[in-house]
C-alpha cells in the first residue's frame, strides 16, 4: 500500500497527462453569519462544500469553514452555498435528499433545496453520501433518485469497504489504541501524533476480566427501535425466543420498557499524571447482542459491534451482517455469529458453556495482545475521518489531471451490489434499476502502468527527500510471558501518506 501511494505521488508530480491546475486566487471569502471575513481561499487548496448540515426544514446553520488537518491533506471544509459553482467537490448527504421536499421554490428553505445542475464545472466530483443501512427507504430513495440526481455522482462513501471513500464505524486497530494507549499531544509539531502504551495486552486482558459479574444475567442488550425495519421485526423476534429458552439476558431501552440510569459506557480518566479506566455499567456482562436492524446489507456492522461490545470489552453476538462480512473486518476470534449455530437452543448452549469456563471465553480476548498499525492516521471521530478520506482522495486524483469517475445509477450500486437479496427483500426493487449494466466508469484505470517503474529507487529517493527512516515506529517488546519490558512511543508521520 505504501508503495501505491509513493507510486501516485512520484509520477503524478511528471505524468504528462497532469492537466495545469488553476492557479489564480480565488478572492471569493467566507463569511460567518455575522457577515464578516474569515478567511481567503488560495487556488492550490481544494475545497469542499457539505451541502446538507445540521440545521432545520427553514434554516440553515451558521456559516462555518475549517481547513481539514496537514495528516488528511489540508483540504477546504465548507458549508457556504454560495460557493457552489466554484468549489472542487459537493458532498450530498443522500438521506437528507431522498427525504426533502420541494414544496414552493418560489420560497426556498435550506433543506428542501438540493444542489443544481445548472452550470455545474465539468470537473467538480459529487460524493454521494449514503449513512444509514441500505435497508431503509428502498422504495423512496429508488423512487425520488431516478433521473438526473442518480447518474450524477462521482465517488462514494459510506460504511461499506466499496466505497470510493469507506467509513466504517470502527476498526481493530480504533479498538486496541482506544484500550490500552494514550495520544501524547504534541505542541510543537502538527505532523506527528504519538501514542504511549499504558497497559499490554495481558493486562487489558486481565483488566476485563475483574469487572465480569459471577452471578445473574451474563447478556446485555440495548434497543430501541423495535419494528422500524423489516430487519428489526425479526431480530425482536429471535431475541424472545431465545429468551423463552432460557438466554440470560438484561434487555435495556425503549423494546424492553426499561431505561439506564447509569453510564454504560467506559472511559478514560487522568489521575496523577496516569490513564485510568472508568468502567460504565455494561463491562459486568460477558456478551453483548450486537443484533443489526438490517440483514446482510453489505458491510453494515456499526456501533453495536465496535464500541457497544468491543469497546466495552464484551464479547459481541452477531447477526444480520453477512458473515463474510463480519470476518474481513473483526479481529479473529471476537465475535460469535448466530448463523454459525443450526439452532437457538445450540447457540444457548455454547453461551453457557463460555460463562462458565473463563479459559476459553478467554480466547476470544486473545486478540487484545496484538499490536495495532501505527502508520497510519488515527482521525479521532467517524465524521472526521470521512472528511479525511474525501480530501485524500480528491488531492489522489488531482496529482493526475483530476481522472473522471462516473455511475451510471449511484442507487444500482447502492441496493443492488449486494451479497443476497435479503438488505432489500419486501421491497419492490423497480425493473429500470434491475437493468442497468457497466455501471461504473473510472478514467484512472486508463493511467499508465506502473509495473516498470524502479520503485526501489522510487522508494529510496522519496524516504530521502522526506527524511523518512526506521525510527518513526518502533514495535512493542514483550518478554516470553507477554508483560512489558520497557515503556514505547509509536509516531505516526504523515509525510508517509500525502
Amino acid at each position: 500500500m505504501r508503495l501505491k501511494i509513493l507510486f501516485l505521488l512520484k509520477i503524478g508530480q511528471c505524468s504528462t497527462i497532469q492537466s495545469e491546475w488553476r492557479k489564480e486566487i480565488l478572492e471569493k471569502r467566507f463569511q460567518n453569519d455575522r457577515g464578516s471575513a474569515v478567511f481567503k481561499v488560495t487556488g492550490d487548496k481544494t475545497t469542499i462544500l457539505e451541502w446538507w448540515g445540521k440545521g432545520n426544514s427553514v434554516n440553515a446553520p451558521p456559516l462555518k469553514t475549517e481547513i481539514l488537518p496537514d495528516q488528511c491533506g489540508g483540504c477546504y471544509w465548507t458549508n457556504d452555498r454560495s460557493l457552489e459553482k466554484n468549489v472542487e467537490a459537493i458532498l450530498v448527504d443522500n438521506i437528507r435528499y431522498i427525504t426533502h421536499e420541494i414544496g414552493d421554490m418560489s420560497k426556498p428553505t435550506y433543506k428542501n433545496t438540493p444542489p443544481s445542475f445548472v452550470n455545474r464545472k465539468n470537473d467538480q466530483y459529487w460524493i454521494f453520501w449514503a449513512r444509514e443501512a441500505a435497508s431503509k427507504s428502498v422504495e423512496r430513495g429508488i423512487k425520488t433518485m431516478q433521473g438526473e440526481y442518480d447518474g450524477a455522482f462521482n465517488l462514494t462513501t459510506s460504511y461499506r469497504r466499496d466505497s470510493d471513500i469507506p467509513r466504517p464505524f470502527g476498526t481493530k486497530d480504533k479498538v486496541l489504541i482506544q484500550a490500552r494507549f494514550r495520544k501524547i499531544e504534541n505542541s510543537n509539531s502538527s505532523t506527528e501524533d504519538s501514542y504511549e502504551e499504558v497497559e499490554t495486552g495481558e493486562e487489558n486482558i486481565k483488566s476485563i476480566m475483574s469487572q465480569k459479574s459471577h452471578s445473574g444475567s451474563f447478556i446485555a442488550w440495548m434497543v430501541s427501535n423495535c419494528e422500524e425495519t423489516r430487519g428489526a421485526v425479526l431480530r425482536q423476534e429471535y431475541v424472545k425466543r431465545l429468551v423463552n429458552l432460557g438466554l440470560k439476558l438484561d434487555g435495556y431501552g425503549k423494546c424492553f420498557g426499561k431505561e439506564l440510569n447509569e453510564n454504560p459506557w467506559n472511559r478514560k480518566k487522568i489521575v496523577d499524571g496516569k490513564q485510568q479506566t472508568i468502567y460504565g455499567h455494561f463491562a459486568k456482562y460477558k456478551f453483548y447482542l450486537a443484533f443489526e436492524n438490517s440483514i446482510h446489507c453489505n458491510d453494515y456492522i456499526s456501533e453495536k459491534f465496535w464500541r457497544n461490545s468491543l469497546g466495552q470489552g464484551l464479547v459481541p453476538i452477531v447477526s444480520g451482517p453477512h458473515p463474510d462480512d463480519v470476518k474481513a473486518v473483526a479481529p479473529k476470534k471476537s465475535y460469535i455469529h448466530v448463523e454459525d449455530f443450526a439452532k437457538p437452543e445450540e447457540l444457548i448452549d455454547y453461551l453457557n458453556y463460555l460463562d462458565l469456563n473463563n479459559t476459553a471465553y478467554m480466547e476470544y480476548h486473545h486478540w487484545r495482545l496484538d499490536t495495532p498499525n501505527f502508520d497510519s492516521f488515527v482521525p479521532k471521530t467517524p465524521e472526521l475521518e470521512m472528511k479525511c478520506g474525501i480530501c485524500r482522495e480528491l488531492q489522489r486524483r488531482k496529482q493526475y489531471g483530476n481522472p473522471r469517475k462516473t455511475y451510471k445509477s449511484v442507487a444500482h450500486w447502492w441496493w443492488m451490489n449486494m451479497q443476497d437479496d435479503e438488505c432489500t427483500a419486501g421491497a419492490e426493487i423497480e425493473p429500470w434499476l434491475k437493468d442497468i449494466s457497466n455501471n461504473i466508469t473510472d478514467e484512472m484505470n486508463q493511467v499508465k502502468d506502473f509495473s516498470k517503474i524502479d520503485s526501489e529507487k522510487l522508494l529510496a529517493d522519496f524516504d530521502e527527500k522526506y527524511n523518512l527512516t526506521s525510527k518513526n515506529q518502533t514495535k512493542t517488546e514483550h518478554n516470553k510471558s507477554g508483560a512489558r519490558k520497557r515503556q514505547h512511543v509509536y509516531v505516526w508521520n504523515p509525510s508517509r501518506h500525502l
